[in-house]
């Protein structure tokens, strides 16, 4: 992941502000977006780029045309993005830990319970 990273006049490094990639998916979770809905709508635009793409042969002013199906080419990495963001947001520690063992999506449940079941009670 990126650590962002600031220098002073001086020019030593001074601590990063954190939480940048937090209040981005946080604010995206109050306005209802879940990440779900972000990958569909990089799926979307990708269908719409095509769309545009492919109709501006019939349109009069087809540089026009062009240009904004190139536009919205460029949001699918956008959109993909966030909703990856979204999705490590959306999911608890353990999950996160699981899938990056290579525990498949299937199989987290069952590896949960085998992990809580693993750690000693005090």
């Amino acid at each position: 992941m990126f650590r962002l990273v600031h220098r002073g006049q001086e020019g030593r490094v001074l601590p990063s502000k954190k939480g940048v990639f937090m209040r981005i998916a946080l604010s995206l979770r109050k306005l209802g977006l879940t990440s779900d809905v972000l990958h569909g709508l990089g799926f979307g635009s990708m269908a719409a780029a095509m769309s545009l793409w492919g109709r501006s042969a019939s349109v009069g002013e087809k540089a026009r045309a062009e240009r904004l199906a190139i536009f919205i080419g460029l949001w699918p990495p956008t959109f993909f993005l966030l909703g990856k963001i979204m999705q490590d947001f959306e999911a608890s520690p353990a999950h996160q830990v699981l899938r990056a063992r290579g525990v498949e999506e299937s199989q987290l449940d069952e590896a949960l319970r085998h992990e809580a079941a693993a750690v000693p009670t005090a």
